[in-house]
C-alpha cells in the first residue's frame, strides 16, 4: 500500500514538472527562431536603430503575453493534481478494509462432482490437492466439504474434523437447500460419532431427520435412519435400532432407490435374526433377492446370499448354508474370501473334518486373511482331537490380535494427535487474523496521515513555486540568449547521456538475458532427469526409509542412469575422463548418480553404504581439482557450469 502511495507521489512529480520543461523548451525553440529572424533582419537593414528596433518587436511583446498565461495553465493543472491525489488516498482507505483475497475453485469442484461416481479414488485425489481449503469463500468451502463427505461415502476415506462441517452447515443453512442441509447433517452426525459424542451425533441426526422428512427427501432421510440404527446399536437398544431399520427401508423405497433399499432389507432381516424372529427374516431376504438379480450387481448378491448363509447356520441348518455361502462364493465379490471363512465353519460344525481339509487346501491364502485361515485350522484341528497343532494356530491368532490391538491403539493415539494439531493450528490462525485485522487498521491510520502530509506539503509547494515561477518570468526576459545557449548544451548533454545509458542497459539487458537463459537451461535439464523413468524410479527409492539388498540399482539401472544422462548431457563421460583423469570406474559412475542432485544421505541409501563415504567420494574428486568446497552440491555446480556449458 505504502508503495502504491510512493509510486503516485513520483509520478506526479513528473507529471507536474513537464510542463516546466515543455514550456522552456518551447520557449528556446522560439528564441532560437527569434535569432535567426534578428540574423535575417540585420543581413537587409541598413539602419542600426531599425535594427535594435525590430529585434525588441520581435521579443519582448511575445514574452510578455505567454508566460503568464502558462502559469494559469500550470497552477489549474497542479491544483487538478492535488485533489487527484485526495480522492485516491481517500479511495484507498474506502478500498482495502475490503479487500480479500478470494480465488474460486468452481471449475475444479464440478470436476470433482463429475469424477465421484465411477472414479472416486481420482476425485479424492483432486480434492487433496486444493492447498489450504479453509482459506476458500464460504461457499467453495462449503461445497468442498460436500463432495469430501461424498468421496467419504464411495472410497471409504476418512470424514473432516467437525469444526469444518460446522462451517458448511452455517453456509448451507443460510443459503443450501433443504437435502443438502440434511445431507451435510448427516455428515456432522457421523464426526461426532468417530469422536465418540453419541448425544450430540444423535441431536443432529435427529434434526437432520426432521428436515427430510418435513421436505420428502426420502433418500437422505434414509441413510440418516440406517446411521441412527447404528448409532443405537451402540449403546445395545435393539427395539428402537429395529425401528429405524424399518424406516429406512421404507424411506429407500419411497425414493426408489432399490440398491440401498435391498441393503435395508438385509439388514432388517439381520436385525430380527438377533431377536430370535426368524419367520420374518427369510421372507425379507428373499425380497432383497430379488432385487439384487434385477440389479445384476454381484456385491450385492453376495452380501444378501451371506445374510442367507448366517441365518441358517444360527438355525443349524448346515446344508442351506453350505449352498447360500457357496453362492456368495461364485459371485466373486471382494469380500468372497470372508464367505470361505464362514463356510469352513460350516464344515466343522457339521463335522465335515475331511471335507473341510479339502475346501481350506483350495483357498488361495492371502496376508489379509491371515488370521481367519489360522483361526480356521485351529478349530479344525481341535474338532479332530489334535490339540499341539490346535494350540499351536491358537497361540498365532493371539500374535496377531495383539498385534492388531497395538497398532489399533498406535492409530487412536496418531488421530488424538492429529486432532490436536488441528485444533492449535486453527487457534493459532484465528489469532493470526485478529493480528492482521489490527495491522490493517495501523496501516490504514498511517497511511492516512500520510496523504494528509503530502497534501500540506503540497499546498506549500505550491504557494511557494507560484512566487518562483514569477520571478523566474522576469530573470527569463533579461537572459534570453544565455537560456538559449544552456538548453543548447544541456539538449547535447541529455543526448550523450542517454546514448551512454541506452549502450550501458542495452549491454545489462543482454547479460541479464544470458543468465535468465542458463538458468532455465539447467533447471529444463534436471527437470528431464527427475522426470525421466530412472529418474522418478530413484527419487521413489530415496522417499523410503531403508532400501533392501534386491531395491538397490542393478547393472542394468546403473545403464539407465548412464544412458539418461548421456542423453541431456551430451559427450559427459569424455569431459569427465578429460577433467579428472584419475579417477576410478566407480567414482566416474558416482559422478553419473551425483548429477540428479540427491543430497549425501539419498546418494547413500542408494548406493547402500554410509554418508560418511559418500563424502569420502566427494573429497577425493574435490581433491582431484584442487578445489576448496563449503556445500554438498558444490561440486554438482562445478561439473555442470565448467564441464557441461
Amino acid at each position: 500500500m505504502l508503495r502504491l502511495a510512493f509510486d503516485f507521489i513520483i509520478t506526479w512529480r513528473e507529471t507536474r514538472t513537464r510542463p516546466n520543461a515543455y514550456g522552456r523548451r518551447t520557449k528556446y525553440n522560439r528564441q532560437i527562431s527569434l535569432t535567426r529572424q534578428r540574423a535575417f533582419m540585420l543581413s537587409h537593414l541598413t539602419s542600426k536603430g531599425e535594427a535594435t528596433e525590430s529585434i525588441k518587436k520581435l521579443t519582448f511583446p511575445s514574452i510578455r503575453y505567454k508566460l503568464p498565461g502558462f502559469m494559469t495553465i500550470f497552477a489549474k493543472s497542479e491544483h487538478i493534481l492535488m485533489k487527484a491525489l485526495l480522492l485516491t488516498g481517500l479511495l484507498f482507505i474506502l478500498i482495502l478494509p475490503g479487500c480479500r483475497k478470494e480465488t474460486s475453485i468452481l471449475p475444479l469442484l464440478q470436476s470433482v462432482e463429475e469424477l465421484i461416481p465411477m472414479y472416486a479414488d481420482s476425485a479424492s485425489v483432486l480434492l487433496d490437492s486444493i492447498q489450504a481449503p479453509d482459506e476458500l469463500t464460504d461457499k467453495d468451502f462449503a461445497h468442498w466439504c460436500m463432495l469430501c463427505g461424498k468421496v467419504t461415502d464411495e472410497a471409504a476415506t476418512g470424514l473432516l474434523p467437525i469444526y469444518q462441517w460446522q462451517r458448511a452447515q452455517q453456509w448451507f443453512t443460510e443459503h443450501g437447500t433443504a437435502e443438502e442441509q440434511a445431507q451435510i447433517d448427516l455428515y456432522l452426525g457421523r464426526a461426532y460419532v468417530e469422536d465418540g459424542e453419541y448425544d450430540k451425533a444423535m441431536q443432529i441426526y435427529a434434526d437432520a431427520l426432521q428436515l427430510a422428512k418435513e421436505h420428502q427427501a426420502y433418500n437422505v432421510a434414509g441413510y440418516i435412519c440406517a446411521y441412527m440404527a447404528d448409532l443405537y446399536g451402540f449403546r445395545d437398544i435393539t427395539s428402537e435400532r429395529l425401528e429405524k431399520r424399518k424406516e429406512a427401508s421404507n424411506f429407500f423405497k419411497k425414493a426408489r432407490n432399490y440398491k440401498s433399499y435391498a441393503y435395508a432389507l438385509k439388514d432388517l432381516a439381520c436385525e430380527c435374526t438377533l431377536t430370535d424372529s426368524f419367520n420374518c427374516t427369510i421372507p425379507l431376504l428373499q425380497k432383497a433377492d430379488s432385487i439384487s438379480q434385477l440389479l445384476h450387481n454381484k456385491d450385492l448378491t453376495a452380501d444378501v446370499a451371506n445374510a442367507f448363509g448366517v441365518i441358517y447356520e444360527a438355525q443349524e441348518k448346515y446344508k442351506n448354508a453350505e449352498r447360500y455361502f457357496l453362492k456368495a462364493i461364485e459371485t466373486g465379490s471382494k469380500e468372497s474370501y470372508k464367505d470361505s471363512i464362514s463356510l469352513l465353519h460350516i464344515y466343522i460344525k457339521d463335522n465335515q473334518l475331511a471335507k473341510a481339509h479339502e475346501w481350506i487346501e483350495t483357498i488361495t491364502k492371502h496376508n489379509d486373511i491371515a488370521y481367519y485361515f489360522n483361526q480356521a485350522y485351529y478349530l479344525l484341528y481341535k474338532a479332530e482331537g489334535k490339540y499341539k497343532e490346535a494350540l499351536h494356530y491358537k497361540e498365532i491368532c493371539s500374535d496377531m490380535l495383539d498385534s492388531l490391538t497395538l497398532v489399533q491403539n498406535e492409530t487412536k493415539v496418531l488421530e488424538i494427535e492429529k486432532k490436536y494439531n488441528n485444533a492449535k493450528i486453527r487457534e493459532e490462525n484465528e489469532l493470526l487474523k485478529i493480528t492482521q485485522q489490527r495491522n490493517t487498521i495501523i496501516i490504514i491510520i498511517a497511511i492516512s496521515l500520510f496523504l494528509l502530509s503530502v497534501a500540506g506539503y503540497i499546498i506549500y509547494r505550491q504557494r511557494s513555486k507560484a512566487k518562483i515561477y514569477y520571478q523566474q518570468t522576469i530573470l527569463d526576459k533579461m537572459k534570453i540568449e544565455l537560456l538559449h545557449l544552456s538548453a543548447e548544451l544541456e539538449e547535447k548533454k541529455q543526448i550523450l547521456q542517454k546514448a551512454l545509458a541506452d549502450k550501458e542497459n542495452n549491454a545489462h539487458k543482454l547479460q541479464q538475458e544470458i543468465e535468465v537463459i542458463s538458468y532455465k537451461y539447467d533447471r529444463l535439464q534436471k527437470q528431464n532427469l527427475e522426470t525421466s523413468t530412472v529418474g522418478k524410479k530413484l527419487i521413489s527409492l530415496t522417499k523410503k526409509n531403508r532400501l533392501e539388498d534386491s531395491q538397490l540399482p542393478t547393472d542394468k539401472t546403473w545403464h539407465s542412469i548412464m544412458t539418461e544422462v548421456d542423453k541431456i548431457y551430451p559427450q559427459f563421460y569424455s569431459l569427465l575422463k578429460e577433467a579428472f583423469p584419475n579417477l576410478t570406474e566407480s567414482e566416474y559412475q558416482y559422478c553419473y548418480l551425483h548429477i540428479f542432485g540427491f543430497d549425501a544421505n539419498d546418494e547413500a541409501k542408494l548406493l547402500g553404504i554410509n554418508p560418511a563415504s559418500v563424502r569420502m567420494k566427494r573429497t577425493r574428486i574435490y581433491q582431484e581439482v584442487q578445489l576448496k568446497h563449503n556445500k554438498e552440491t558444490f561440486l554438482r555446480d562445478y561439473i555442470i557450469k565448467n564441464l557441461l556449458k
